[in-house]
């Protein structure tokens, strides 16, 4: 190697070193990420706590901090996941590529350890409750796709979480087993980890099957609304090679009829005049929350029209897409999320006059979720 050559490389390096610290200290910090539909760590000022206690803190912080707000953090997490598909592996940042060209992406799965505790909270519901309580775990969509799974893909839903669950259940409650309830080949998106409204509305007549022994047979046709989905699974691997998704909705904006009105609660404050859609969030990277606007504590769907009482559904992002077709059953539904509200269960069963209760996760939320405590009270 010649000298020249050397200072060159020496330079160079140096350059990429010291080029991209100053930058991290020039450019403004972002605080969400479109790409990974997230809120990235910001800069704290060390204090005599955070640095001398708490185990390190500071320095902890720090690295999630350097980490989101490096330069062009997006373009670096895609070059990643093209050098590890180039490389012949199958996944990247707890992602697997499936085997149709990897055009579907998988989150890795983990069964939860403590499931047996987690099942008790829906126990202790039921037991609290003087109104029919029914639980399902929708499966994960590397149950319901596995033969689009790369081999041997060891953190996978191989379906015990849902029958060990049937298992734990006490009388007090209904179990709805939604292990087979979904097929086909777009009843998940292959760049999110939710079902697509052809996905919830097979959920949806599984459920009320089971809960009122009929459903509402929809005659007409999903509507398109959108065919550049990128959901969070795809912003976790930055696998850029995947086509976009296709999102629908079949129920109108205010039901068939056009009396079907939504109240939501955002920070306890009630929205009135919404529809079952929003529109607007078609237009930004997190197009899932064109569902009822997104995630909330609360959401009340109005629709005097329809034959049933008033059904509650604890639940997770799920029931967003599963809610319109709730709501042609019931003359109210109330969607309770347990991350942003801690009203009683009890209270709010008995202030509302409910009817039935559903509580409804996926299988992988169901395993993480650390608000299900709440259910007991």
């Amino acid at each position: 190697m010649s000298k020249k050559y050397s200072i060159f490389i020496t330079v160079l390096f140096c350059l990429f070193i010291f080029g991209f610290g100053i930058a991290l200290l020039v450019l403004p910090d972002r605080e969400f990420s479109e790409q990974e539909n997230r809120y990235l760590t910001q800069f704290e000022a060390p204090t005599l706590d955070s640095v001398f206690g708490e185990e390190g803190k500071f320095m902890t912080d720090f690295e999630k901090y350097v980490n989101d707000q490096f330069p062009l953090r997006d373009q670096w997490i895609q070059l990643k996941a093209w050098s590890e598909r180039l490389s012949g592996k199958q996944e990247n940042n707890k992602v697997y590529f499936g085997t149709d060209g990897q055009q579907t992406l998988f989150a890795q799965y983990t069964k939860p350890t403590d499931l047996a505790q987690r099942v008790n909270y829906v126990n202790q519901l039921g037991a609290n409750l003087d109104v029919p309580v029914y639980f399902g775990l929708i499966p994960d969509k590397t149950w319901v796709w596995a033969d689009r799974l790369p081999d041997h893909a060891p953190l996978a839903d191989d379906g015990s979480t849902i029958r060990d669950a049937q298992a734990l259940m006490s009388g007090d409650v209904n179990f709805i087993d939604l292990s087979d309830a979904l097929h086909g080949e777009d009843v998940f998106y292959r760049t999110d980890h939710h079902w697509t409204t052809m996905g919830a509305y097979q959920g949806y007549t599984a459920l009320m099957s089971a809960m009122n022994g009929s459903f509402t047979l929809l005659d007409s046709e999903p509507t398109l609304v959108s065919d550049s989905f990128y959901g969070t699974t795809w912003s976790s691997a930055g696998a850029g090679w995947v086509k976009p998704d296709e999102m629908y909705t079949w129920v109108p904006d205010n039901g068939f009829t056009g009396n079907t009105t939504v109240t939501r609660y955002p920070e306890g404050l009630p929205i009135e005049g919404c529809t079952l859609y929003d529109r607007s969030k078609l237009e930004v990277k997190d197009k899932y929350s064109m569902f009822l606007g997104g995630n909330q504590g609360l959401c009340v769907i109005q629709n005097p029209d329809a034959q049933g009482g008033k059904l509650l559904v604890i639940r997770d992002s799920y029931a967003d897409s599963l809610a319109p077709f709730l709501s042609l059953d019931y003359q109210e539904v109330h969607l309770f999320d347990l991350r942003y509200n801690r009203t009683s269960l009890k209270q709010y069963v008995a202030d509302n006059g409910i009817d039935q209760v559903l509580v409804l996760y996926s299988s992988s939320n169901f395993s993480t979720d650390a608000n299900l405590f709440l259910l007991g009270f």
